[in-house]
């Protein structure tokens, strides 16, 4: 191996060094094939690890250390040969390599160093010709080796770190000495003196004063009359700037070294120029102070000297002294100024030459920093083009060679507009110097000169036809400028098509890439050829589909003739153009450009392209089109191809976890790369087969079509590629894929097995070729398989035939035919498809034993009957045996297809066979066997009818007696009844059995597991079921047997079907809910809330019905119905929606007003979160429904309230308080109204709880009380104020805001805010102040006439709960002389009479009692019917009062002659019914008090009981049964009156009074006492409906509230 590899080696050291890439594909061979570990140290290799190129750099280090190789110093002798190579790059590698070895032992250094010396001194001897000893000269080799000198001088420099002080001296004394500083060669001059200043910068600090008496003494020679003396002076003064370096600044010394350098300029040696230009910049800093007198003399020299060689060197000179000093030296000593007066001086040429020097070389020195400048002098270059000088255009062509080739993008951007705009020029000298100027772009970095090609081409062949024959001779000067830049040969000869081109791309870029694709390239492409080819192709990779391709094509080619350092930046351009062109919807395009991303791959390495492969990887992973996936995925393959298997192996595991994503367009992209893998690896892809075969059949399963067709496309072309190579890899994947679970792939590998066996036979496959080619096909088929795997594929097959999918029994049918030619084969599959009918039979997956059943059938129609005989016996032996659920399963399967597929007369033989199986299988422990033998069974009855169920329902029904047997049992006959037919068939027999009383815990599980199986068959069932069970629930005792009987009770309940079975079972239930037997009541109640909770049927038809029985239960005798109830309800309520709630907001307020009575407690309210139950309800009718329901909600509230103890309410105050306040904010009144009721009733109940929501509920009512809309509306926010305002400890605020809102013009409004101060001086008078008293009273008095009849009775409230407020310390005599017993009797003091009775009773009647009675009996006499009217209700209130507090005996007879009076016919209608009210309801409050008086009663109160007026005659009975107590006693006091006062009645008078008395009286008394006694006797439910009207009438204040019109609820 050794040897090998040193044959390998000695070929790296011949002119193929010279071609990188070849020189890459050795270091590359040698390290994959070559074994070098038993060498110490390989020279080339370590040459190589110096290498100019980064590739081959990091290849040799992989291969130095790969095989464990070391450099010694001994080992630098081995290198010396290697400096003297031809070629350039091997011995500055070599140079390096030499340096590297040397360690840092000084002696090794020396000995080195001392051999190279004596190295260059023998090889700089002449070379003289040697003679034979014939006196002949000898055949030599004469030329000069100045590369072996040149590679010494390499050496030098790559040592320079290694020399110390000790060794710098003499070494440059044997420079000098040698006259290395002054070599023949320049080449090896100017790197000697490029050595000797780079080392003297490194060391010569510490040897300054040696160095400088060394130089000044060679200087100070006298022998300089030889060329060789001159060089090495001038050598030696360069080297004198490098040392002057070291010298401090402001040493005397420096000025002089730089006057030497200066004078060392004019030599006519560019390299020398160049040196002393690069020594200069550190001289001039140290030197600071002389800067303009350097500038001064530069700037002479170069515009005054005569010699070019003088003026070039000043050039050189000035740029190095700016280089020094800064930039900022152009501007700070004019420099630019002066150089543009010199290049615009039109008389001396020199000048202008100077000038165009100085730009160069600044240029050229400073680089980018002067760009900003070079943009400055663009017209001045223009100028330079047009001279009349011969040297000053092409010194400004030189200019522009340098200027334009370090320009950067932004110069280019900022000059170009320039001088495209120079060839719209009028003038012929501006376009001249445009072209000339647009020539120099030439020389532009390759990049950038790709970049501004199509921009300078086009409008510079544009002016080839210009009438001006110079400037038309400029623009092709600087056309043919854009060939000479280019040197590769074959490039240079299409310069013409490929400028046309760029010219004019869409005329010409195709025939430019035609003769490009034509020519043989033998060349490397150098970087303009390059720059100027890239163009093009980048036109032509944007261009239509064929023309992409051209392009494609010539990159694929391009990738091997060119350097990686000259097409690395154009792979930008390159790489995106084919990227595009990779998802070119033409496949021949895509196909050339993958290849030719390959190519750029494997010539450039991964590295080069860093983000192509995941930048691919993203594509086939977004969802663009499918063709920019297939275009990707084609290319990826390409670039793995060109990478190679490794790094296929490193990308393959991505591959396969992206091929099974969740998403469809990843798994699309990511098969698509089985499509083109394959093809682009070859005979080395079929290691991988078995890694994406299993995924390429999960695509043929994917949901999504074009994943399928990708994938069976992939399938094809690998059984198309791989059939005969890897057939043993193939054929086991797709036999399993033929038995897979999912339809597509059992599909898919059937094409696909055809496809292999068709390929593997040599048949098409296609129908018309069936008969010809089966029978061959056959054969071919055993010969190429052998007859094991031939059976079992074919098998497979048959198999496949049979398949639940029509798609694929109609693609195994079409294979099947072509291969199968005569039913022999089939015969001879027998063994090895009854084995895999078995085996799919026991399969876990259910599709597989519908088709291994299938297949049975058919093979049992094929084959004959005959198979019976011994198929059966072996199915029940397994059916016993097995403990394999789904082989028995299996088994089951198939008896059902031998009894379909069997003809009648052929299975009667083994009838007993086939029950005892099924009986067997019916009976199994797992679910799925017994569907499978109920399914057997089915067809075991199609078989032999009735006969076959006699012998089976009958066993099971016997073995449901049996105690060990019953589960069993049960479960066969569940599975039995999951048909209708079966459950019509068995429920009949079934059902009795089970219901027989008393019914065990047993049954009642089988009846719920019947119920869940059998369906709508239970429903004509379910009342006997339910009324059953639910006896057994009530009366049973054992309290496990009820909780099973409970649970199977909801189990069937669960179980019903949701039309008809749900309608009977709410109709059952129902009735039980409302059953004479509470247990039943309490037990249905329960059995309803398990059945909210748990099932998932629509019942939202029923639930008005349920909620009305079960809000109804609310109020039951028995409080566990109570609690039952609850639990239903709040578990319905729970479970409904919102917008269903909505709906019920009606309903359910009906039904809530039939429970209970308002204002006593409902039982279930009292319980623990007792309104919970429907309280959601109507707060979401109330926050979400319409007016309407929001209305009906708050009112149902309301309702709740009256029906709820305070404790009831107490957790729900927030919930029911916060959105009243919210919604109340509504425009409908009618919601307000009823809100504002709501809220009245919940201050009432608990005005504790709300006190957090006073400030809000003050502002609310205050509100509405200013509501114009509604009489309703603020009447109840009145009253709602007057609850709230006894909450409230400051009531004055209050007062004051109602006093200011009376001032309305509003009669209605201010009417509201009257009553609400009322109500709030009322019932919180007292905590009022004297100022709020007396703006009452002013308000009250501030409009006594003209007042409205509500208004007036609305002030008189006032005044009597303001007289009633006031203190004890306060004196009312004031306010009641001047407003209620007044003198002549008006409306407001009458009305105020009633009102001061009502509310301050005492103040008049014992206090003012006579005053009192004369103001009622003056106001019974007035002829104004109101205060007549009035005058008798206060009357009454008098009376009622006296007989309470004890009125003076003459103010009462007054009164009651008074009232008397007014009964008499001829008065108003009004005041005489109110005066028999009167009458009627003191004598029932106070009959002792009215008994004195009745002979002034009793005549004028018969007189009105035949009055034609039915009020007056109705009220007049009232009275005379009071007044005579018939109801009670009868007849006693009648008798007793006509006995006394009544005999001196006037005869015909009494004998009428008598005969009524009989007649009506006594039955009218009868009728009464009859009501009392049904309502319990004396005291029983109250007052009757008209006399509670009485009294209501007789208290109230000038007219009866009637409810909305005052202060009533409604």
């Amino acid at each position: 191996m050794v040897s090998a590899g040193q044959s390998w080696m000695n070929e790296m050291n011949k002119s193929l060094w010279r071609l990188n890439y070849w020189l890459t594909m050795l270091i590359n061979a040698i390290r994959e094939y070559i074994d070098l570990t038993e060498l110490d140290f390989a020279e080339e290799i370590w040459i190589a690890v110096f290498d100019d190129v980064d590739d081959n750099v990091e290849l040799a280090r992989a291969i130095w250390q790969e095989n464990a190789l070391e450099a010694l110093p001994t080992d630098a002798s081995k290198l010396v040969p290697y400096l003297a190579s031809k070629d350039d790059q091997l011995r500055t590698a070599s140079s390096k390599a030499l340096a590297a070895c040397i360690g840092d032992q000084a002696i090794d250094f020396l000995e080195t160093l001392h051999g190279l010396e004596n190295q260059y001194v023998e090889q700089a001897k002449p070379r003289i010709p040697e003679r034979d000893e014939f006196g002949m000269l000898k055949k030599t080799n004469l030329e000069d080796p100045w590369e072996a000198r040149s590679g010494v001088a390499l050496a030098f420099k790559a040592l320079s770190s290694r020399f110390t002080t000790e060794e710098l001296v003499p070494f440059v004394k044997f420079l000098i000495r040698a006259k290395a500083l002054a070599d023949r060669s320049p080449t090896v001059r100017d790197q000697m003196i490029e050595s000797a200043t780079t080392i003297i910068k490194l060391h010569g600090g510490k040897a300054v004063e040696s160095l400088i008496n060394l130089f000044e003494s060679q200087l100070d020679k006298g022998d300089k009359d030889s060329e060789g003396s001159d060089l090495l002076d001038e050598a030696i003064v360069v080297l004198y700037g490098a040392m002057g370096q070291h010298l401090p600044e402001g040493d005397e010394r420096i000025e002089k070294v730089v006057r030497r350098l200066f004078a060392t300029l004019s030599t006519p040696s560019e390299s020398v120029q160049y040196a002393v230009a690069g020594c200069l910049p550190p001289l001039v800093r140290a030197s600071s102070t002389h800067t303009s007198d350097y500038i001064q003399v530069m700037l002479d020299q170069l515009l005054q000297s005569k010699r070019y060689a003088a003026r070039r060197g000043a050039a050189y000179g000035l740029a190095g002294v700016v280089r020094g000093t800064g930039v900022s030296a152009l501007r700070e000593y004019r420099i630019m100024s002066t150089l543009k007066s010199a290049a615009e001086n039109r008389k001396d040429s020199n000048h202008r030459q100077g000038a165009l020097l100085a730009y160069e070389l600044l240029s050229f020195l400073l680089g980018r920093i002067f760009e900003p400048y070079l943009i400055q002098i663009v017209p001045q270059l223009l100028n330079g083009f047009g001279d009349a000088v011969a040297d000053v255009r092409e010194a400004c062509l030189d200019t522009t060679k340098i200027c334009f080739s370090g320009l950067s993008s932004y110069g280019v951007k900022k000059i170009l507009p320039t001088l495209l705009a120079g060839l719209e020029e009028s003038q012929w000298r501006s376009k001249k110097g445009a072209c000339d100027l647009l020539g120099g772009m030439a020389y532009l970095d390759p990049q950038q000169l790709a970049l501004s090609l199509p921009d300078i081409i086009p409008p510079l062949t544009g002016v080839l036809n210009d009438s001006h024959k110079e400037v038309r001779a400029s623009a092709n000067r600087s056309l043919q400028r854009f060939g000479e830049v280019i040197s590769n040969p074959e490039v240079k000869s299409l310069v013409g098509i490929l400028l046309k081109a760029l010219s004019d791309p869409i005329k010409y870029t195709d025939e430019a890439l035609d003769s490009l694709i034509k020519v043989s390239f033998v060349h490397y492409l150098d970087a303009p050829s390059l720059a100027l080819v890239v163009r093009i192709l980048e036109r032509g990779l944007g261009d239509r589909s064929g023309t992409k391709r051209k392009a494609a094509q010539i990159i694929g080619s391009l990738a091997h003739l060119t350097d990686r350092k000259d097409i690395t930046p154009h792979l930008p351009i390159l790489v995106t153009g084919l990227r595009l062109a990779a998802v070119d919807p033409v496949p021949s395009t895509r196909a050339t450009a993958s290849k030719a991303l390959g190519s750029l791959v494997e010539k450039l390495g991964e590295d080069a392209l860093p983000d192509l492969i995941p930048d691919l990887m993203n594509t086939l992973k977004s969802d663009t089109g499918a063709g920019d996936r297939l275009g990707s995925a084609q290319a990826l393959s390409e670039v793995l191809a060109g990478l190679g298997t490794g790094r296929l192996e490193e990308t393959l595991p991505t591959i396969l976890q992206n091929v099974t994503s969740s998403k469809a367009s990843v798994r699309e992209g990511f098969m698509s790369l089985f499509i083109y893998l394959p093809a682009c690896f070859g005979n080395s892809f079929a290691n991988y087969l078995n890694k994406i075969i299993p995924p390429i059949l999960s695509g043929l399963a994917d949901e999504i079509e074009s994943i399928r067709e990708t994938s069976l496309r992939a399938g094809r072309l690998l059984v198309k590629n791989f059939a005969t190579k890897a057939i043993d890899l193939l054929l086991p994947e797709l036999d399993r894929g033929l038995a897979d679970d999912n339809y597509r792939i059992r599909l898919s590998s059937v094409e696909l097995v055809g496809d292999l066996l068709f390929n593997l036979t040599g048949i098409s496959g296609k129908t018309e070729e069936e008969d010809e080619y089966a029978a061959q096909a056959g054969v071919s088929l055993v010969e190429v398989l052998g007859e094991d795997k031939r059976n079992k594929i074919l098998s497979s097959l048959y198999i496949c035939r049979c398949d639940t999918s029509g798609l694929v029994r109609t693609a195994a049918i079409n294979v099947w035919k072509a291969l199968v030619a005569t039913p022999r084969t089939l015969k001879e599959l027998v063994p090895t498809l009854t084995t895999l009918l078995i085996r799919r039979l026991a399969s876990t997956n259910m599709e597989q034993k519908v088709i291994a059943g299938n297949a049975l059938g058919e093979l049992i129609r094929k084959a004959g009957e005959s198979v019976l005989a011994s198929l059966l016996p072996t199915l029940e032996e397994g059916l016993q045996s097995s403990t394999d659920t789904d082989t028995k399963q299996g088994i089951c399967m198939a008896l059902r297809e031998i009894i379909s597929s069997a003809s009648q007369e052929a299975l009667e033989d083994y009838e007993k066979t086939l029950i005892s199986v099924v009986r067997v299988a019916l009976v199994d422990a797992d679910d799925e066997v017994r569907e499978a033998a109920a399914e057997a069974f089915d067809s075991l009855q199609k078989m032999f009818g009735k006969k076959a169920v006699d012998q089976v329902l009958p066993y099971l029904l016997n073995l449901l007696r049996i105690e060990g047997e019953a589960q069993t049992a049960l479960a066969a006959l569940l599975t039995l009844l999951t048909d209708n037919t079966r459950s019509n068939m068995i429920l009949p027999n079934l059902i009795p059995t089970l219901l027989v009383a008393p019914i065990t815990s047993f049954n009642a599980k089988a009846i719920a597991s019947l119920a869940e199986v059998a369906g709508p068959a239970m429903t004509r069932r379910l009342p006997v079921i339910f009324n059953t069970l639910m006896d057994g629930i009530v009366s049973n005792q054992d309290v496990g047997l009820t909780t099973e009987l409970e649970a199977s009770f909801d189990t069937i309940f669960s179980a019903v079907d949701e039309f008809d079975g749900l309608n009977t079972a709410m109709s059952l239930m129902m009735a039980l809910v409302k059953n004479d037997d509470h247990r039943k009541r309490a037990a249905a109640n329960m059995r309803l809330s398990q059945f909210f909770a748990k099932t998932d049927l629509d019942y939202s038809r029923y639930h008005p019905d349920l909620i009305r029985v079960l809000l109804l239960s609310f109020d039951d005798r028995d409080l566990e119905v109570v609690k039952a109830a609850w639990t239903a309800l709040s578990e319905l309520t729970k479970r409904l929606r919102k917008e269903e709630m909505e709906a019920l907001v009606l309903s359910t307020r009906s039904v809530l007003q039939q429970v209970g009575v308002p204002g006593h407690n409902l039982p279930g309210f009292s319980l623990p979160k007792g309104i919970n139950a429907i309280l959601p309800i109507f707060l979401q009718g109330l926050m979400n429904g319409t007016p309407d329901q929001r209305t009906q909600a708050a009112l149902a509230i309301s309702e709740i309230i009256d029906r709820t103890n305070a404790d009831g309410l107490k957790p729900f105050v927030t919930q029911i308080t916060g959105p009243l306040i919210r919604v109340v904010s509504e425009r409908s009144v009618d919601v307000k109204a009823a809100i504002l009721l709501t809220l009245n009733n919940l201050l009432e109940k608990i005005p504790t709880l709300l006190k957090p929501f006073l400030p809000q509920l003050q502002r609310t009512f205050a509100k509405s009380l200013a509501d114009t809309s509604s009489e309703v509306l603020r009447s109840r926010a009145a009253k709602a104020l007057g609850t709230l305002i006894t909450l409230t400890p400051r009531i004055d605020p209050l007062i004051a805001e109602l006093v200011a809102g009376s001032k309305t013009s509003d009669s209605g409004v201010q009417n509201a805010m009257l009553r609400a101060l009322y109500e709030v001086v009322s019932k919180a008078g007292s905590n009022m102040s004297e100022a709020s008293r007396h703006s009452i009273l002013t308000l009250v008095d501030s409009d006594t006439t003209g007042q409205e009849e509500s208004m007036a009775i609305t002030n008189a409230r006032l005044v009597g709960a303001l007289i009633k407020s006031l203190p004890a310390t306060v004196n009312s005599t004031s306010l009641i002389k001047q407003r209620v017993l007044v003198s002549q009797v008006t409306i407001a003091s009458i009305l105020n009479v009633n009102s001061v009775l009502v509310e301050s009773p005492k103040s008049l009647v014992q206090t003012y009692s006579q005053e009192t009675s004369g103001v009622i009996c003056q106001g019974i006499g007035s002829k104004n019917t109101f205060i007549a009217d009035n005058s008798v209700l206060a009357a009454g209130k008098y009376l009622l009062t006296s007989g309470e507090e004890g009125a003076q005996s003459d103010s009462l007879t007054l009164i009651i002659e008074a009232l008397a009076s007014a009964m008499k016919p001829g008065g108003s209608v009004d005041t005489r019914r109110l005066s028999l009210v009167v009458i009627r309801t003191v004598s029932r409050r106070h009959r002792t008090l009215m008994r004195p008086h009745l002979p002034l009663l009793a005549q004028p109160i018969f007189g009105s009981v035949r009055d034609p007026v039915i009020p007056v005659k109705l009220a007049a009975e009232a009275a005379f049964l009071e007044i005579f107590s018939v109801v009670e006693d009868e007849n006693a006091e009648f008798d007793k009156y006509m006995a006394g006062p009544g005999a001196s009645l006037n005869p015909t008078i009494k004998r009428s009074m008598q005969d009524y008395f009989k007649r009506v009286a006594m039955r009218l008394g009868g009728l009464a006492r009859e009501r009392k006694e049904a309502e319990g006797g004396q005291g029983g439910l109250g007052l009757s409906n008209d006399e509670r009207e009485d009294e209501r009438e007789v208290w109230s204040v000038g007219k009866v509230d009637l409810g909305e019109g005052a202060f009533a609820e409604e």
